[in-house]
């Protein structure tokens, strides 16, 4: 069975040697039949062969013109770190640290991967290691990140807008509540369960996929019936979008919020929804996509405010026990808050006006400015001068008049 793959291997590897410069179509269609070819190599735990698959690999990316280099870093910072893991399983130790920093210089940010993995063990003794995972803290370790970043301001913004949240009674509103009997579903107890109740709902019915493509018509009816239709999942935009217009449908002010990492090459970012609870008098967070909400230790809902300070400060935090992806992967506390938000509560974005429809393109419709919130001192090359920037969390977060 080895021989066999190391013929299938080795027969990749003309495909791309009758071309000086490879077109990135043809080096991804070779990537595409190496990774899977690798992939079988490690579950044969045939080290050698794959270490010789990573070199050939590297060599056909190395045979890129330099623009199509630099577009597909991710894929060479992928490669150096997996030769980094061969070369260490292998005993070649100077080959492997050499490799895991050019990993790390190729842009590889996985900082908690890096520190759990046992493919690195043979090399994570030494001092050049320890120097490159110190590196790597600095751009992979969000907790550590958010806990660099700058303290909000205290000065009012000027001539900023207020925040609006559009009424219950909008005939809009009022179809998504009667289409979808949405007080069947949040049901009759106090407006902490409706809330809780309307978050389990919208998980339940709409399943998330974040490589899927926004529809052209983005409110909670057509979202949610071309998803049956299509037999198809929307990313965590959309399914903040649901129930966003699910709550304002019930009378309760809500918003749904982008919450972004520090990095410009960070492509990936996360969306969730604030809700305003009157018995409270406060936001709370409430995540479609995980089925997720936070408390502190005494079992008091969070906001994004909140979760942000504590995760800063090292207090406590408590994700719920149903927490969960697509109902298939239990989240916890240390994977979903200390990793994967903490990499997102970076800065955010927020529309000016919750309303239905926000983000579908309607001829003649009326503009809805969106406001950012950065940590003082933060400032990025795409800012746009038709976005308004706040470094001032009170504005930002103020409760509903």
């Amino acid at each position: 069975m080895k021989r066999s793959i190391l013929i299938t291997l080795l027969a990749l590897i003309p495909l791309l040697a009758c071309a000086q410069n490879p077109t990135q179509e043809q080096f991804m269609q070779f990537s595409r039949n190496q990774e899977k070819t690798l992939r079988e190599l490690i579950q044969k735990k045939d080290f050698l062969t794959w270490e010789k698959g990573l070199e050939s690999w590297l060599d056909k990316y190395m045979q890129l013109s330099p623009k199509d280099q630099k577009e597909l870093l991710p894929i060479k910072s992928s490669i150096y770190y997996d030769l980094a893991c061969a070369y260490s399983l292998n005993k070649k130790k100077q080959l492997a640290l050499n490799a895991f920093k050019e990993a790390i210089d190729a842009g590889f940010s996985y900082y908690y991967h890096a520190l759990q993995d046992s493919d690195l063990d043979f090399i994570r003794d030494e001092r050049s290691f320890a120097k490159q995972m110190k590196r790597l803290r600095k751009v992979g370790n969000y907790l550590y990140i958010l806990k660099k970043a700058n303290k909000y301001t205290t000065a009012p913004p000027k001539a900023f807008p207020t925040f609006t949240y559009q009424s219950a009674d909008n005939e809009n509103l009022v179809r998504i509540r009667k289409y979808f009997n949405l007080d069947s579903i949040a049901g009759k107890g106090d407006d902490i369960s409706q809330i809780k109740n309307l978050l389990y709902w919208v998980h339940n019915i709409v399943s998330h996929d974040g490589s899927s493509d926004n529809p052209k018509s983005k409110n909670a009816i057509d979202l949610i019936e071309i998803c049956k239709k299509e037999k198809r999942g929307v990313n965590c935009r959309m399914m903040a979008t649901i129930l966003n217009e699910c709550y304002l449908a019930m009378g309760y002010k809500s918003r749904f919020v982008t919450c972004m990492p520090k990095s410009e090459t960070d492509q990936d970012c996360h969306v969730i929804n604030i809700v305003y609870v009157p018995s409270l008098r406060k936001w709370v967070w409430m995540d479609p996509t995980f089925n997720a909400y936070v408390t502190d230790e005494k079992g008091t809902l969070l906001n994004i405010a909140e979760v942000r300070t504590r995760l800063i400060r090292g207090l406590p935090l408590v994700l719920n026990e149903d927490a969960n992806w697509n109902n298939k992967t239990k989240q916890t506390k240390e994977k979903y808050l200390d990793s994967y938000m903490a990499k997102n509560l970076y800065w955010f974005d927020i529309y000016v006006h919750s309303e239905y429809n926000t983000e579908t393109q309607v001829k003649g419709k009326k503009y809805n400015p969106r406001i950012l919130l950065y940590p003082k001192g933060y400032k990025r090359s795409t800012d746009s001068k038709y976005l308004s920037i706040t470094t001032n969390a009170d504005y930002f977060w103020q409760l509903p008049e």
